[in-house]
C-alpha cells in the first residue's frame, strides 16, 4: 500500500492546501485539518471542543499570520467529536458551517438514550453494560458543542473558492452524512474518515435519519460506498487520521476484506448454537468497556444486521430477549 505523509503530499499540490495537526482525548489519535487559503477561508474540520484542540488550532492558524475569527467559512465532513467539536466557536467568530443533513442527529448530539436502553436490553445487553455504554457516550459529548445551525450539503455540489471549486461527494456508512471534499483540478479528495490507513471505521449504527424507529443499514450503505471508491477511484485522498492514500482502490478493497473477515468470524460464533448479541460481544471483546465496548456493539450489531439482510442470519424473540442463529 503507497502512503505518504500528509505534509509532504499536499505541498505537492498546485492548490494550496495547508494540513492542521490537532490532538485528540480519543484513541484513534490526533486529526487532520485542512486550511484552503484564498477567499473565503476555509477550514474543512475542526477537531474536538477540547482546550487543547483550540490552542493547537490557534497555533496552526497563526503559522501563516491568521487567528481563528479569520476562518470564514467551515466545511464538515461529517458530525463526529473530532471533525464538529470546535464549528460552534468558530461560527461564533461569523463562519459559515456546511455539512450534510443527514447527519444531523449528530452533528446536534441527539443521542436517544431511552431508544438505545430498549434496544440494548433486546439484545441482551446486561443492566451494567447498558450504562457502561450510556456513560462513555455522555463522556464523549463532552468534548463537542451540538450545532443545530449550518448550511446544507448535497452530493454533487460545487462550492466555489478563489482557487477553484470543491465537489462534494455523499459517502455514508461510517456516519449517515458523511461527505469528502474534492479538488477537481488535483483529483484529490479531503475524505474525512471514509478510508484510513491501518484503521477500519466504524459504520457506526444509529437511527436510520429517514426512518428514526429503523437503525441506520451502516454496515451495508459503507459497503457501497467502499465498491464505489473501489470501481473509480480518485487519484489520492487526504485523510482526517493517518498517512495520505495514494492507492484508494487497494485500501478499499482490502477494508470489505477485512470487513467479510469480521462476517465470517461472528458465523463461526453462530455456527455451534443460538447466541444473543451480548455473549458474541463478551466473546469477541472481552476487554472492552465504555465507549468502546459501545462501538464494538455497533460494529457487531452492524454485522448482524448485514448478514440477516443476506439471509445468513435468522433471529428469534423469547422473554423479551432477541438471539441469533444459522439457519
Amino acid at each position: 500500500m503507497k502512503l505518504e505523509e500528509v505534509p509532504a503530499f499536499a505541498g505537492q499540490l498546485a492548490r494550496p492546501v495547508y494540513p492542521i495537526l490537532l490532538p485528540t482525548p480519543y484513541p484513534v489519535g490526533p486529526v487532520w485539518v485542512y486550511l484552503l487559503p484564498g477567499d473565503p477561508l476555509t477550514l474543512v474540520d475542526t477537531g474536538p471542543a477540547t482546550g487543547a484542540a483550540w490552542r493547537a488550532l490557534k497555533a496552526g492558524l497563526a503559522a501563516y499570520g491568521l487567528a481563528p475569527q479569520d476562518v470564514r467559512r467551515v466545511l464538515i465532513t461529517h458530525g463526529h467529536h473530532d471533525h464538529m467539536g470546535l464549528a460552534r466557536r468558530l461560527q461564533a467568530f461569523g463562519a459559515e458551517v456546511l455539512a450534510h443533513p443527514a447527519d444531523r442527529n449528530n452533528l446536534g448530539l441527539r443521542r436517544h438514550f431511552a431508544n438505545l436502553n430498549r434496544v440494548l436490553y433486546r439484545l441482551g445487553v446486561s443492566f451494567p453494560n447498558r450504562m457502561l455504554m450510556m456513560v462513555g457516550l455522555w463522556a464523549l459529548d463532552r468534548t463537542s458543542k451540538p450545532l443545530n445551525r449550518f448550511s446544507p450539503l448535497a452530493d454533487g455540489q460545487e462550492i466555489p473558492s478563489q482557487h477553484g471549486p470543491l465537489r462534494v461527494h455523499h459517502v455514508p456508512g461510517h456516519s449517515p452524512g458523511h461527505v469528502a471534499f474534492e479538488l477537481p483540478e488535483e483529483g484529490v479528495w479531503l475524505s474525512g474518515d471514509v478510508l484510513l490507513s491501518g484503521i477500519v471505521p466504524n459504520a457506526v449504527l444509529e437511527p436510520d435519519p429517514q426512518n428514526p424507529s429503523h437503525p441506520f443499514p451502516a454496515l451495508s450503505v459503507y459497503r457501497s460506498t467502499l465498491q464505489k471508491l473501489a470501481s473509480s477511484p480518485p487519484r489520492a485522498l487526504l485523510p482526517a487520521h493517518g498517512p495520505a492514500i495514494l492507492e484508494v482502490a487497494a485500501l478499499a478493497r482490502e477494508t470489505l476484506a477485512k470487513q467479510e473477515q469480521r462476517s465470517q468470524t461472528i458465523l463461526r460464533h453462530l455456527s455451534a448454537q443460538p447466541q444473543t448479541l451480548a455473549t458474541i460481544l463478551t466473546a469477541m471483546y472481552p476487554k472492552a468497556r465504555g465507549l468502546s465496548l459501545f462501538l464494538a456493539y455497533s460494529d457487531l450489531y452492524g454485522h448482524l444486521l448485514e448478514l440477516e439482510r443476506q439471509g445468513l442470519v435468522v433471529r428469534a424473540s423469547r422473554n423479551g430477549v432477541e438471539t441469533f442463529y444459522t439457519p
